[in-house]
């Protein structure tokens, strides 16, 4: 089970980005992942395969409706303990 962080985002298009998170958003949902949006980017869990197919489709997607996208996407697959986006957050409540 691999957990990423994704970022998307649109250059030149004022300061609002909803929209595009709502995008990006959409595709994710077509595949069979955990997601969990946050305030600066979003969470995903799952296999790594579909974790890539997803983050490839939603770059385009974004970028079908703007000229520049930036994207960023940091993954974190383990061997030695289960990997859930849950187990992480329960490791670091105060």
């Amino acid at each position: 089970m691999v957990v990423a962080e994704i970022t998307i985002i649109p250059l030149g298009e004022g300061p609002s980005v909803s929209k595009y998170v709502k995008k990006a958003l959409e595709v994710f949902k077509k595949y069979n992942l955990k997601i969990e949006p946050c305030a600066m980017g979003t969470v995903l869990e799952g296999d790594l395969d579909e974790i890539l197919k997803a983050f490839k489709e939603a770059h385009k997607e974004v970028l079908n409706d703007t000229t520049r996208v930036v994207s960023s996407l940091k993954i974190d697959e383990r061997k030695d303990k289960e990997n859930t986006i849950e187990r992480k957050l329960n490791a670091i409540k105060i």
